[in-house]
């Protein structure tokens, strides 16, 4: 389905840098709304970021960024994008229902979709602060619809105007963090553990992260969670049709090497290697970092580029794939999410996270993607816990599975803490295991081009809503973000940063013709979102 070679070298209205969901979904929203021939461009082998999967012997298949994903049933832009760029051929199985878990030293709670279930929930289980609850899913409901980014982008005014018709309230609530939000609100330090346990969605933990994507990823989950039939992988092979058909192409192992700015203006990219190609417009999914700090040449006229340089990195992770050799179901697991805490304050949590490089994780989640995947042959599971990038400096600039003894040694170490940490909830897992592989920060700087091995692009901060410069427009001409750090982090906050980016290159008839679109589509093959029925016992 993809080409390791343009047609021709300057044949196109667009060139996209990077398959990731933000790359793919520009790409294929120009191409079916504007008619337009797009050229992406991959550095990997493979299509599609951090909705790529890889296999290992033994018929294991792990993805490596898709863990679940909410909102695929529900009517609004969101489902409307999906259908859109996927053509309304990816099917989603539903996750069973709790589907998220939290493991606590003395408690455990599960979330259940829909609002009623989950507030009803916490209800019960603290009475006490049943007005402050309620308070809450009103503020995440607030909060959800604002839409400072979005303003950002595509406001026709000057943000000094779009920003004062926002409720300040609104917007001093979504800038706050998490941790001041849940503090001044809730008494049981349990319920704020709870309220608060999620944060490995959006990469920081409460005391660091804004008030916003908490809301957001909250909502998105709020009623249930989905996963794609077939793997994370049909995301793009569903995906990239649409850009074939309009003469676009998506082209693997080309790396970027630098944006072609003449005049003030992008006009192509060069790659590694020394092969120009030309365009109108350059969209870089690559970041915010990478596209400014290192695709553009430092002559380049980017007057907030001393203030990024300075922004630390957000979350970056080290994941354990597990190959098991029979059913975790006879663990008492359904295929829900489990996340482990190591005690009830999640920023002291994070600060120990440097922990597991002595094998003893602080916090980290497991996921089962073949009892999620009703097309999944074999069982898998995925172990992963937040580290920060910079203690795996040292091995910067080695080869990728060639690092030494000593690299070795420190992953078996970590593989060891994560496999006994599940041993002591899950009795039983760990003789379950036939094939396991631990993947680092320096796994993702490898594949994904990511400084320092980050997940989620820019730190979900406050300081974050207040840059001004973080969306979708650049200050070169011709030359536009998307992805992640054009709107809002994870696999569908990258998704409407590129619809946000395609709106910000075609004009905001954009949005209407996506949900036009979507909607013929989904007349003639309504989107599959059923129950998960693992074909594997």
């Amino acid at each position: 389905m993809t080409s390791k070679a343009p047609r021709a070298a300057n044949d196109f209205d667009a060139i996209v840098i990077g398959s990731g969901m933000g790359g793919l979904t520009t790409a294929a929203v120009l191409a079916r709304i504007h008619g337009m021939k797009v050229l992406v461009l991959e550095r990997h082998y493979l299509a599609g970021g951090f909705t790529h999967t890889f296999s290992r012997p033994g018929g294991f298949t792990w993805d490596v960024g898709v863990h679940y994903v909410g909102q695929v049933d529900e009517p609004g832009i969101t489902r409307d994008a999906l259908t859109l760029v996927t053509g309304g051929k990816l099917a989603w199985s539903r996750m069973p229902d709790p589907y998220d878990r939290l493991w606590f030293p003395d408690f455990d709670f599960s979330i259940r979709a829909s609002k009623e279930r989950f507030e009803g929930d916490l209800i019960e289980t603290f009475p006490a602060e049943a007005p402050a609850i309620r308070s809450y899913f009103a503020d995440v409901e607030r909060v959800t619809r604002w839409q400072l980014p979005v303003i950002r982008t595509l406001a026709p005014a000057p943000i000094g105007w779009a920003a004062s018709v926002l409720a300040k309230r609104t917007t001093r609530l979504a800038t706050t963090t998490v941790g001041d939000y849940l503090s001044s609100r809730f008494h049981d330090p349990r319920l704020r553990a709870v309220l608060g346990s999620r944060w490995g969605d959006w990469g920081l933990p409460p005391g660091q992260s804004a008030f916003h994507p908490h809301a957001v990823i909250t909502s998105h989950y709020m009623d249930g969670a989905f996963y794609p039939s077939g793997s994370a992988s049909r995301i793009a092979e569903t995906i990239i049709p649409a850009i074939e058909a309009a003469g676009g192409k998506v082209r693997v192992r080309a790396e970027v090497e630098r944006i072609l700015v003449e005049d003030g203006r992008a006009v192509g990219v060069r790659l590694a290697g020394g092969e120009e190609l030309r365009s109108p417009l350059v969209i870089s999914d690559a970041g915010a970092r990478n596209t400014y700090l290192r695709l553009l040449a430092p002559e380049a006229p980017i007057p907030f580029r001393d203030e990024l340089a300075r922004i630390p990195p957000s979350m970056a992770h080290a994941c354990l794939y597990v190959g098991l050799s029979s059913s975790p179901a006879d663990l008492g697991v359904q295929g829900e999410n489990h996340w482990f805490y190591g005690g009830l304050d999640h920023d002291q949590l994070w600060a120990r996270r440097g922990e597991l490089l002595d094998g003893s994780p602080p916090s980290f989640s497991l996921f089962f993607p073949s009892m999620k995947d009703p097309e999944a042959r074999h069982h898998t599971a995925e172990i992963i816990a937040p580290i920060d990038g910079a203690l795996f400096a040292r091995w910067a600039g080695s080869r990728w599975m060639k690092r030494g003894p000593e690299y070795q040694a420190l992953k078996d170490r970590i593989a060891d803490g994560l496999v006994a940490a599940v041993e002591r909830r899950l009795p039983g897992f760990g003789a379950r295991i036939a094939y396991r592989e631990l993947s680092t920060p320096l796994s993702t700087s490898h594949f994904s081009g990511h400084p320092a091995g980050e997940i989620y692009g820019l730190p979900a901060t406050p300081d974050r809503y207040h840059q001004r410069w973080a969306n979708a427009r650049t200050p070169v001409r011709g030359l536009f973000l998307t992805g992640a750090d054009a709107l809002m982090l994870g696999i569908f906050g990258a998704m409407m940063g590129g619809v946000v980016c395609a709106a910000a290159v075609a004009g905001l008839s954009t949005f209407r013709h996506v949900s036009a679109e979507a909607r013929k589509l989904s007349a003639a093959q309504p989107p599959t979102a059923s129950a998960t029925s693992p074909s594997i016992a």
